[in-house]
């Protein structure tokens, strides 16, 4: 708590942080100059010894430097300095100057000759010849309390400029995240309203059940997909929901081998993520091949890392090219980026005969819908 409080005094832009700012820079000011300035007073042995050094520190240390600082600093620099009117900025440096030494002089004559010269043991006739130290003074101590007070100024609008940078990101990404998520609807459903088109043209009483499962996923689709994560056991099921339409449209001619081990409590996944390469599976395999085809998923948990591998049958002429550059292949790699960018490993394999898919994700149990994930250094594939 009190680490954030600090962070946003120093480094905020809110209007409640920015005075508190300020008056701790220069109430640091003030007391950097009571020190340095009471090494060269006599002993303060009264309240009026005190209030001599209290002043002048506050006129050299405060007043004069928050001047030239202020001034500088929101005026001469972002009017012309920035905007490389150099000889402008010279000649506001030059007036400040002047201003500096003139307000020197009047202090002196008109504030300190009477009882504050008197308490720090000097008189009049020495006014003069204090003058010229202090205008020589004058040149060293505002630049250097300036170039702090820009210093932290350049530093929080740094800072600002980061965050700001890291919102935009962060905003762009989530809205192409959602437009990725988007274009699985319409893909995953044109599939899915072809296979039951098919049943129903063929009078198959089977069309009935199909479009019940299909509502169930459609339940889930809609109203648990529009959370950021959800339980990996509800994606488990839309997987094995999904291959539940395919099996009853293949029948006896599709082998399907799946394998689901591992507990998956209390693990969250992007929603929509694994169903693509399901879909690609059936879509460039068992659709296009003759006789009997098989398909092989195997999901389970090894020490929070979630791995999925998936193969099947695929026709000897079949384009690899396409197969690996779909539309819906493409749409997973991008939000795999995205989500868990040095994160996840993905391969995908074809050979003349089959097409194999792996992918692994470190997940960490959490409580809530909130998942965390760890970066995994340098993942190797599962050996089958």
């Amino acid at each position: 708590m009190k680490y954030q409080t600090l962070y946003k005094i120093v480094l905020s832009d809110n209007r409640s942080y920015r005075w508190k700012r300020h008056a701790f820079f220069w109430l640091a000011v003030l007391l950097y100059h009571m020190l340095r300035i009471g090494i060269m007073f006599p002993p303060i042995k009264n309240m009026r010894s005190f209030l001599s050094l209290l002043e002048m520190a506050l006129y050299w240390g405060v007043v004069i430097n928050m001047i030239v600082s202020y001034s500088v600093v929101y005026f001469l620099v972002p009017i012309y300095l920035k905007k490389k009117k150099y000889v402008l900025f010279t000649i506001g440096v030059l007036f400040l100057y002047i201003l500096v030494v003139l307000l020197n002089f009047a202090h002196l004559y008109l504030i300190l000759d009477g009882p504050v010269f008197h308490a720090i043991g000097m008189n009049a006739e020495k006014i003069l010849t204090a003058m010229i130290p202090g205008s020589i003074r004058s040149l060293g101590n505002p630049p250097l309390i300036c170039g702090l007070l820009l210093s932290l100024k350049i530093l929080k609008n740094w800072h600002l400029e980061q965050l700001k940078t890291e919102t935009l990101a962060k905003e762009n990404a989530s809205a192409e995240l959602q437009l990725l998520k988007a274009q699985v609807h319409p893909h995953f459903l044109f599939n899915t309203l072809n296979n039951i088109y098919s049943f129903a043209l063929n009078g198959s009483p089977q069309a009935s059940t199909l479009v019940k499962k299909l509502s169930n996923m459609l339940q889930y689709m809609v109203n648990d997909c529009e959370q950021p994560q959800v339980p990996l056991e509800k994606e488990i099921k839309l997987i094995q929901d999904y291959i539940g339409l395919e099996k009853v449209r293949y029948g006896k001619r599709l082998i399907m081998e799946v394998e689901i081990e591992g507990s998956y409590a209390n693990h969250f996944v992007a929603p929509l993520l694994l169903i693509p390469f399901v879909e690609n599976c059936f879509k460039h395999g068992a659709s296009v091949m003759r006789g009997e085809q098989w398909i092989k998923l195997d999901i389970h948990m090894k020490e929070n890392e979630f791995i999925f591998q998936l193969s099947n049958s695929k026709p000897l002429e079949a384009d690899s090219t396409n197969m690996k550059k779909g539309i819906g292949l493409q749409n997973v790699q991008k939000r795999l980026e995205l989500l868990y960018p040095g994160n996840y490993f993905l391969n995908i394999e074809t050979t003349t005969d089959v097409y194999t898919v792996q992918l692994r994700i470190q997940l960490h149990p959490v409580s809530t819908g909130d998942a965390s994930y760890a970066i995994i250094p340098k993942l190797q594939p599962v050996v089958a």
